[in-house]
């Protein structure tokens, strides 16, 4: 006997249903719906167990990539059944019987753990450029008419926190030069009390 996994088929299909389906590809021996604990809602994935490996082949062959109710499946080798440790046996079942392919099926098989589908079946999310904040610009170049004065507190308020602590360049926008500048501009102004030294 030869067993397969199904995936990503519509969560209406039952044990029954699932033989049904791939009663056409040849001798089905049985069919697991995998459920959200006993007798609970589909999780949308399952395995199918031939008579033999030939009409498993086949119903990978065929069936893959088909649709079921407007849902293209996912239909390959049951890998659960690999040899994860050199013990092994030599046809290619894990020691401990027929469960171990289903209960190991999360861990080694690839196809995720016992509260998801399918890892085959995410995508990662591209990353949105988009809500990256726009740089600020630096307000003496955008308007060279604009000049810096340590008499202009009402100009100088703008690079100062509530605190009177100087705002660095990533939140005003300066470049290095007139950061330096406006630095220079508000010691001399908080130093000759024309600015709190405390609040801007």
């Amino acid at each position: 006997m030869a067993k397969i996994f199904v995936g990503n088929f519509p969560f209406s299909v039952n044990d029954e249903k699932l033989r049904e389906f791939f009663g056409k590809a040849g001798t089905v021996v049985s069919g697991k719906v995998m459920t959200e604990g006993e007798g609970g809602r589909s999780r949308g994935f399952g395995f199918v167990e031939f008579a033999t490996a030939e009409e498993a082949s086949k119903a990978i062959t065929d069936l893959n990539g088909s649709l079921w109710e407007g849902r293209q499946i996912k239909v390959s080798e049951d890998r659960g059944q690999r040899p994860r440790r050199p013990d092994g046996d030599g046809d290619g079942h894990h020691h401990g019987g027929g469960g171990g392919g289903e209960r190991s099926y999360g861990g080694g098989g690839g196809y995720g753990d016992r509260n998801s589908q399918p890892m085959g079946y995410f995508r990662a999310q591209p990353l949105d450029l988009g809500t990256r904040r726009k740089k600020k610009a630096d307000p003496f170049i955008e308007d060279p008419t604009l000049l810096l004065d340590y008499k202009d507190a009402r100009l100088l308020k703008r690079f100062v926190s509530e605190r009177g602590k100087i705002l660095p360049r990533r939140m005003t926008g300066l470049t290095a030069h007139n950061q330096r500048q406006i630095a220079r501009a508000i010691k001399r102004a908080q130093h000759l009390a024309i600015m709190s030294p405390t609040q801007g």
